[in-house]
């Protein structure tokens, strides 16, 4: 019950002729100053005939008693809650008086005659004689601006809190006590590829969440979850988010609990910190050490072999120093060409090397001796895309076949050229090398050379592929037939 239910129930019961108007006009003045809200009586036609002290220092000033012209408020201006004048004859109080209407909590705004401006909340009960008509009206009412600047600077606050949680480019979002989303900004929904359902979603505004390792981690024991169930901020954790496309990425949650004045735990705060670049990179950085490792191991076994096999025909140590240099000269340039792909994670889908890059390199010294006739050597054939073993093992055994023919073969004269033409048929690399017009061959070598050794160690046994070699009197004719998937390794 209100001051003014009570006051009017008090005078109900005073007023020998049940008139509450009456009864409350000749109240004590004490007694109306002794009441804890400010109080002040309106006649029917709406002069203010009583107030109490804490009415006056409300208004800041003391209205003339049954004066026509202080009427329906004793304040110096009225206005409404946002900020619109309001004119004494159209307020609550004159409402009440022509309609009879109660107003119980309703806000208007009184202004003092120094200016200061003050938020009211007011209780209005119309007041009725014997008959039935409205012969005057009650107001209780009391100053709540300081509640109202409260609540004004908390919904600042929270509007502040929320123009930056949406400016930050991490993705952020917000929950109560249990959990529930009630917050999140624009970064949250680029993040989970979704928009959270406020109030329904809870602990996170992913998809699907998983473990560092790649098990299923379920929401409700995920890092946010833990955070608000043991109160506590959450750190050095790492997990995966799977959008509803598939995507996924890797990230670093930062939990926090937010408590009240009290200390009791009102909600949390997480922050998603994509790591997925970060986590690329450490992949990329160990798939590279595993690769150099096997390169490494790769490269002084097929450097051992070259040494070995060179030593088997070389008719002298000073052939054998200028073959085993030439073999590891054809050695390296086909790693030089081999780019693997690991060490440029921007362009992880470019080939490691290309058949043309690697013939092009293997031709280059012979051109240097004074070969300007690109006829001599035609190529032709579909790029395809080669690896790093299939790149070393080409590279020497077309090392070979280029210095034989310019020693004993097609680039051994002023006519002679190589035509080397390839395809690929049913997923195999089809390739032949013709030499024409170079010396006449009348037989084919008694014994089986470097070349042929090399041909069965890379072609057979490294790339599990086929080879033809037929010594035609016009030249040799090459064949070569390889799988392509064993290309790319």
């Amino acid at each position: 019950m209100t001051s003014a239910d009570l006051l009017q129930a008090q005078a109900s019961e005073s007023a020998s002729a049940s008139n509450a108007f009456m009864a409350l006009a000749s109240l004590d003045q004490a007694a109306l100053d002794a009441l804890p809200q400010a109080v002040y009586l309106c006649a029917g036609d709406g002069r203010v005939v009583r107030f109490n002290d804490r009415a006056a220092q409300l208004w800041g000033r003391a209205p003339h008693l049954d004066d026509p012209q202080e009427r329906f408020c004793g304040s110096f201006r009225l206005y409404r809650t946002d900020g619109t004048f309001l004119p004494h004859g159209e307020c609550p109080m004159a409402t009440a008086l022509d309609t009879g209407e109660s107003f119980h909590g309703q806000e208007v705004i009184v202004e003092r005659p120094d200016g200061e401006r003050l938020t009211v909340l007011v209780n209005i009960a119309a007041l009725r004689d014997l008959n039935g008509d409205i012969n005057g009206g009650i107001n209780c009412f009391q100053d709540i601006t300081s509640r109202k600047q409260g609540e004004d600077g908390l919904r600042n606050r929270e509007r502040q809190v929320r123009e930056l949680i949406d400016a930050l480019p991490a993705a952020v979002y917000v929950t109560d006590a249990e959990g529930r989303i009630t917050m999140f900004n624009q970064a949250a929904v680029e993040f989970s590829g979704r928009v959270t359902e406020l109030g329904a979603d809870s602990w996170c505004v992913s998809w699907k969440l998983y473990r560092a390792d790649g098990t299923p981690l379920p929401h409700d024991q995920c890092p946010m979850a833990i955070a608000l169930k043991e109160g506590r901020p959450i750190r050095g954790e790492e997990a995966i988010a799977e959008r509803p496309d598939g995507s996924r990425i890797h990230f670093a949650p930062y939990p926090t609990p937010i408590r009240d004045e009290t200390g009791k735990i009102v909600g949390a705060i997480n922050m998603l910190i994509d790591i997925t670049d970060r986590k690329r990179g450490e992949e990329q950085r160990q798939l590279l050490l595993r690769e150099m490792n096997h390169r490494a191991k790769n490269f002084i076994a097929v450097a051992s072999s070259l040494v070995t096999l060179s030593a088997k025909h070389a008719a002298t140590k000073e052939d054998l120093v200028l073959a085993v240099r030439d073999r590891l000269s054809a050695l390296l340039r086909a790693h030089e060409l081999v780019r693997p792909a690991i060490v440029h994670p921007v362009d992880a889908d470019r080939p490691t090397t290309t058949l043309h890059d690697l013939m092009n390199a293997i031709f280059a010294p012979f051109a240097d001796e004074g070969d300007s006739d690109p006829r001599r050597v035609v190529m032709e054939g579909p790029d395809v895309v080669l690896g790093g073993n299939a790149a070393t093992g080409l590279a020497l055994v077309f090392h070979e076949l280029t210095t034989n023919a310019a020693k004993y073969g097609s680039l051994s004269n002023e006519d002679g050229i190589i035509e080397i033409r390839w395809s690929v048929k049913d997923d195999k690399l089809v390739l032949q090398w013709k030499e024409l017009d170079g010396p006449r061959i009348d037989r084919e070598p008694a014994l089986e050379g470097f070349g042929t050794t090399l041909s069965h160690m890379s072609i057979s046994r490294q790339l599990g592929g086929e080879f033809l070699r037929q010594w035609r009197p016009e030249g040799l004719l090459l064949e070569l037939s390889l799988p392509v998937d064993n290309l790319r390794d």
